[in-house]
């Protein structure tokens, strides 16, 4: 998997499948999101890029919480990579960005990555205010002739997987939980 960190320099993507997010833990749910964009860009012979952020997002928007990351930047990259992602950009997350309206984010995919179709979950918001979701995404990329594929949340013994659950999980200590919706072991960051 190509990493990039410099969005001045980046390539040339070929009809790029795109999915955005923090994606801490890489668990089941990344996972099946990785799952619909490999199987979208054999169909459209194209190339899968992950959009992510460092530092995490909520680090950087409530630094006051008692936040911690369930794996490294490294680790997460090592994880998605393994999943035959063929592109991670990692964007720098400041207060600054949070502030980018949710348009010029999107303006940002499609014409900086050059994103022919993107793959979400149904519940998944990006954007200043949280502006990009389901709806607002369908509407702009059938404006904009880009394929948008709304993924079911993936339910797992009747919890959502979720990093957040993760978290959970692992602040009350019950790892094999934790691991169950990850699908790997966990190792405590240093």
């Amino acid at each position: 998997m190509k990493i990039y960190k410099d969005i001045e320099n980046l390539p040339a993507f070929q009809n790029a499948v795109v999915t955005v997010g923090s994606f801490d833990g890489v668990h089941l749910g990344h996972r099946r999101v990785f799952e619909y964009m490999r199987e979208a860009a054999v169909r459209l012979d194209g190339e899968t890029v992950v959009v992510t952020f460092d530092p995490h997002p909520q680090q950087v928007l409530h630094p006051e919480r008692d936040f911690f990351t369930i794996n490294t930047l490294e680790e997460n990259a090592e994880l998605i990579g393994a999943e035959g992602i063929d592109n991670m950009i990692v964007l720098p997350f400041t207060k600054e960005f949070s502030q980018l309206p949710f348009q010029g984010f999107l303006d940002f995919l499609i014409k900086k990555i050059g994103m022919k179709a993107i793959v979400m979950g149904e519940d998944h918001n990006f954007g200043k205010g949280r502006a990009g979701n389901k709806e607002t995404m369908r509407e702009i990329c059938s404006k904009n002739s880009i394929e948008i594929i709304i993924i079911p949340e993936l339910t797992m013994a009747e919890n959502k997987v979720r990093s957040s659950k993760i978290r959970q999980y692992i602040e009350n200590m019950n790892f094999t939980d934790a691991e169950r919706l990850l699908g790997h072991p966990w190792k405590k960051n240093k």
